[in-house]
């Protein structure tokens, strides 16, 4: 089957991710105009999306029709797109989920395109998971060390659009309410404003006093760095839209030097060293940043790191594309 006659589905133009993801494949030529389809549920009236200087009309999820020449790309969640994804896979669909719909689904493939994309090829089901946007990040940061990793604490200071689009909106009309004088109003289910604030937590917490969200990130950073490394992790959200930041404690089998992991970070695939990275360098880039490489004053086998990176466009919008490329050319 050749790549001219396949078919690029998104589910969930509403989507916080889908103006880089739409970004990157122009840019990339993943595909044609003529090849991408646009869907949202029957609730939503959206308008048509330019791409590549054509409008392409945003369909019925519902009405749409599902075969084996497409790659659905899941941006949304929700019982109808419950739905859309059994009727893709019965009709033999490829589909790449985004939006945790598969999350605890061990039969799913969890592929980020630097690690393990050779496991599409022998996938028990045509379904791939992508990793979290801060798994991502911590795994790509991390990847140069990854056979002398024994331990990696995770503080990751999410931004506001981790948390979807209507987080975004309300964070926007939180910040010209405070501006002008007036009180902001409290997502409900926050419970928190997000605008100048920092939040320990935006979710339940469970038993283990962990939220969902942060046992994810332990999990898919397990799949990718390897089950012998142990993970721990905490999420933050901060006042900010875009741009994801996480300060790294890396416990190492052997004694740090310092040197010798500065050359190997400084020549990882798509890793930018600087000494004092911000979450506002990285927005709008391909590329990690890693800096502030120091040892632990508590352990001499430890260091301390930390890593940024555009959490939308390179964790989630490049990635996605990649995998996408890959099924539409070669599965």
């Amino acid at each position: 089957m050749s790549e001219a006659t396949r078919e690029l589905v998104i589910v969930g133009v509403d989507n916080a991710a889908f103006g880089p993801l739409l970004e990157v494949l122009e840019e990339r030529e993943v595909i044609s105009a003529e090849q991408l389809s646009l869907l949202e549920t029957d609730e939503r009236e959206v308008d048509p999306q330019v791409f590549a200087n054509r409008n392409i009309p945003v369909e019925s999820l519902e009405k749409f029709t599902f075969n084996d020449k497409q790659v659905v790309i899941l941006l949304s969640a929700g019982e109808a797109v419950e739905a859309a994804m059994a009727a893709a896979e019965q009709n033999g669909a490829w589909i790449v989920d985004v939006a945790n719909n598969t999350r605890g689904d061990e039969s799913v493939a969890l592929v980020h395109p630097m690690f393990n994309s050779g496991e599409l090829a022998s996938a028990e089901r045509r379904f791939v998971a992508l990793p979290s946007a801060g798994a991502s990040m911590v795994a790509e940061a991390l990847a140069p060390l990854k056979d002398k990793l024994q331990a990696v604490e995770v503080q990751l200071n999410q931004p506001v659009s981790a948390l979807g689009k209507a987080a975004i909106d309300a964070m926007a009309a939180q910040t010209a309410r405070m501006f002008s004088g007036q009180d902001a109003e409290i997502d409900p289910e926050i419970g928190h404003r997000l605008a100048f604030n920092q939040l320990s937590a935006c979710e339940a917490l469970l038993a283990s006093g962990h939220t969902l969200s942060e046992l994810t990130l332990v999990h898919d950073l397990r799949r990718l760095l390897g089950d012998a490394v142990a993970v721990d992790a905490s999420i933050n959200t901060v006042s900010v839209f875009h741009g994801q930041l996480a300060n790294l404690g890396v416990a190492l089998t052997e004694d740090v030097d310092l040197e010798k992991v500065r050359a190997l970070l400084a020549n990882g695939a798509g890793l930018k060293m600087a000494e004092q990275p911000s979450a506002e360098s990285a927005v709008g880039s391909d590329v990690t940043i890693i800096g502030r490489l120091r040892q632990s004053l508590l352990n001499k086998r430890q260091l301390n790191l930390c890593a940024v990176s555009d959490n939308l466009r390179k964790d989630v919008a490049i990635n996605c594309a990649q995998i996408a490329h890959l099924l539409l050319k070669n599965y």
